[in-house]
């Protein structure tokens, strides 16, 4: 299975304390775009995106996510563009897991991207001891 991109929803988007990471990989472009799920904000200081299924109504709004959808010239400039991410994201810590998940851009196209997302079984937990941020914005939270 393969991915157009990479959608990031926190601290990699712009104004994020990440996004020169983020440009220094360079990438080809990025345009708003939304992802199926709940956003939590932890007290760790960063989001937390926990997969879920489309919603009927399309975005904004409850179910949807808001970040960047991030392209790259080829697939080895994604590929080493995500080597780098995976341990900024914790992923063999195992605190954030990469996965493919459909994107919806603000102008209506579809494009399948590499998201990090926290684990489902974490859900329970999140809701007890995290913020959930009902718009799926963390933008606007921090």
């Amino acid at each position: 299975m393969s991915a157009d991109g990479l959608f990031v929803y926190g601290t990699l988007r712009e104004g994020g304390s990440r996004h020169a990471w983020l440009r220094r990989t360079d990438p080809e472009g990025l345009t708003g775009a939304w992802v199926a799920g709940r956003l939590f904000h932890l007290s760790a200081g960063y989001p937390a995106l926990v997969a879920g299924a489309e919603p009927e109504v399309p975005p904004p709004g409850p179910g949807w996510v808001r970040g960047d959808f991030v392209g790259y010239d080829s697939e080895g400039d994604l590929e080493s563009a995500l080597a780098d991410l995976d341990s900024l994201e914790g992923v063999e810590e195992g605190l954030f897991s990469r996965q493919i998940l459909p994107v919806l851009l603000e102008g209506g196209h579809r494009y399948r991207a590499w998201v990090y997302v926290f684990h489902v079984e974490r859900l329970p937990r999140l809701e007890r001891e995290a913020v959930e941020l009902p718009d799926g914005d963390w933008a606007r939270y921090f």
